[in-house]
């Protein structure tokens, strides 16, 4: 797969939201790299460091039973999960499918992730 975003540095984009989340009320998981390196499947990794290939960066979010997601992956597109909690309206998108994101797309990915949540 081509890499057409850096995801060291759409790492970087998430960790400037923790602040905004956490004064939201918002859990963040830990971020999350998938090593391709390692074999099929590959393996889900929280520490940049043991990820020789990584292939995508992640990131969960939960405010009481609201719970989202979203994994960017190299090759520029990304995965958007939200689920409301309440009911079986789930909102699944993959932003950047027809139209590579770059970063400040991405921010903008996370920006609609957060405002899902009440």
């Amino acid at each position: 797969m081509e890499q057409r975003i850096d995801l060291d540095a759409a790492n970087a984009v998430i960790e400037e939201w923790r602040p905004q989340w956490a004064a939201m009320g918002i859990t963040a998981s830990e971020t999350t790299w998938r090593d391709q390196s390692r074999g099929w499947p590959p393996p889900l990794l929280t520490r940049r460091a043991e990820a020789g290939d990584p292939d995508s960066v992640g990131v969960s979010l939960v405010k009481g039973a609201q719970e989202g997601s979203v994994v960017l992956f190299k090759g520029g597109w990304a995965d958007l999960l939200f689920w409301n909690g309440a009911d079986d309206d789930v909102i699944t998108e993959a932003p950047g499918y027809d139209d590579w994101l770059d970063l400040e797309a991405f921010a903008r990915v996370l920006d609609r992730l957060t405002t899902a949540f009440s």
